[in-house]
């Protein structure tokens, strides 16, 4: 191959190193207060040389009292400064503090575009258990990792030259120049894709998975202007191991909900006869994707038991459609008042 990709020993060393220094400050868990004293007194005392600005910032009291907890992670991270890349060290952490001093900034505002833009989304879509819904709220956490992405390439862009962060923003960032076009230049580090790094790390903290509540409160939204006496958890009185998502009471009949965004195998939980639990009909609510004809079959060989299901799926497959006891999720209301007598 004529166009191999060449990286060099030294370059992927300091970059690996670029990136250690920002892991391990990262850990340290700095305040921005502390993170402008370290980047002062690394600044201000590099000439005095290593064991000098190592005893400086391991002071006690000085960046932090040894007795706190997190002084063991920045002990660890002072005592990672190899000391004959010294130099180099001193310029990854003036760096390094500049980038965390603007990480939460990055955070927030990604977190509030793709807010902003998942909300507009949620609100052209009424069907809640339709899978264009459930795709949507997908965007959310994605879209997070994508303006984050974004950000990061605009901030660490040395060409930049406006101030704003993103331009619906209030938040207004330096250019950083002069700081990082020399320490690129002498080291050949790529601070965009090795801050993005750690961009991820701390993104998928915050991002928190919710997709199994958030189809059950979808499920619950779905109901409530529907059917009755709408109530959450439940073991049913005559059969104990069977549980319910929801009750609800619609024709002056109780019936049950099993709501699974996915089947797998939990659908077996509840595969009793209606005649012998609490409620006359019995729904699984989901959305489809990995329903096949065996488990529908296998659901629905039990008396007065229903399966609602996304438009989409439905609309899709023909054992879907021809069966009498699937319900499409847009059109919940209809076949209730058929089937509920």
């Amino acid at each position: 191959m004529k166009n191999k990709v060449n990286i060099s020993h030294i370059e992927y060393s300091n970059n690996l190193n670029f990136y250690s220094c920002l892991k391990f400050l990262l850990q340290c868990g700095l305040s921005d207060k502390q993170l402008l004293l370290v980047q002062k007194t690394v600044n201000e005392n590099k000439s005095l040389g290593y064991e000098k600005l190592c005893d400086i910032l391991l002071k006690d009291g000085f960046i932090m009292k040894s007795s706190v907890l997190k002084y063991d992670n920045f002990n660890y991270f002072v005592n990672s400064i190899e000391k004959d890349k010294f130099s180099m060290w001193c310029d990854f952490i003036n760096i390094a503090c500049e980038l965390f001093l603007i990480k939460d900034l990055i955070l927030q505002e990604s977190k509030q575009y793709a807010l902003r833009e998942y909300k507009r989304e949620l609100n052209a879509i009424t069907d809640q258990l339709s899978i264009e819904y459930d795709m949507s709220g997908l965007h959310l956490p994605y879209g997070q990792r994508v303006i984050s992405a974004l950000l990061v390439y605009v901030l660490t862009d040395t060409n930049r030259k406006y101030e704003y962060l993103l331009s619906a923003s209030e938040n207004t960032v330096k250019s950083f120049k002069n700081i990082f076009k020399p320490v690129i230049k002498q080291y050949a580090i790529n601070i965009n894709n090795i801050f993005q790094i750690i961009m991820d790390e701390s993104m998928n903290q915050s991002i928190k998975s919710d997709a199994g509540s958030s189809y059950e409160s979808r499920v619950y939204n779905t109901l409530l202007p529907i059917v009755e006496d709408l109530k959450g958890h439940s073991h049913d009185k005559n059969i104990h191991s069977v549980e319910y998502d929801n009750t609800f009471i619609f024709n002056n009949k109780k019936c049950g909900v099993s709501a699974k965004r996915t089947l797998r195998e939990r659908y077996k939980q509840n595969f009793e006869d209606v005649s012998l639990l609490e409620i006359d009909y019995m729904f699984v609510i989901t959305l489809g994707i990995d329903l096949n004809e065996e488990k529908l079959l296998n659901i629905l060989q039990k008396e007065n038991h229903f399966v609602i299901v996304s438009k989409e799926q439905f609309e899709s497959k023909s054992f879907l459609k021809e069966n009498s006891r699937v319900i499409p999720s847009n059109n919940i209301p209809e076949k209730f008042n058929e089937i509920i007598k």
